[in-house]
């Protein structure tokens, strides 16, 4: 039988030099990271405006008066642009994700899933924005 194998000599881990805003990566990384305190806001504002619109008209009012607010205005136009930075980044991970093989289909080029993606994206902002702009219904 032979002697037991010496493990493997590793180095101690280290951030890089400069860590994390030298990094395009690790910056991308860490700040799509922290758009998850980005979305659970957006989640409680909305959370918050459900509660208003259960308590009456009064309370309603009161809410779209904050939202209506130069701080109101401010903070949302912040987390429009987190979440926003979040969904463009998620699109980006989300077509390295390789295509599920499926019988009979054939099988698209990558770069027509991410043109695809963003062009969702796009539409659905649109959509959206004209919903709430009463523009359409």
């Amino acid at each position: 039988m032979s002697p037991p194998a010496e493990p493997t000599p590793t180095a101690a881990a280290r951030a890089p030099d400069g860590f994390w805003l030298q990094h395009p990566h690790y910056r991308s990384y860490v700040l799509f990271a922290g758009t998850g305190l980005v979305l659970a806001i957006d989640a409680l504002i909305v959370l918050r405006g459900i509660r208003a619109l259960s308590e009456g008209t009064a309370a309603w009012a009161a809410y779209l008066a904050a939202l209506g607010s130069p701080i109101g205005v401010a903070a949302c136009w912040a987390l429009f642009l987190g979440t926003l930075f979040f969904s463009i980044r998620w699109l980006r991970v989300g077509a390295k994700i390789p295509p599920v093989p499926v019988p009979l289909l054939f099988s698209l080029p990558r770069s027509v899933f991410l043109v695809g993606h963003y062009a969702t994206l796009g539409a659905l902002s649109v959509l959206l924005a004209l919903i709430l702009s009463g523009v359409i219904l």
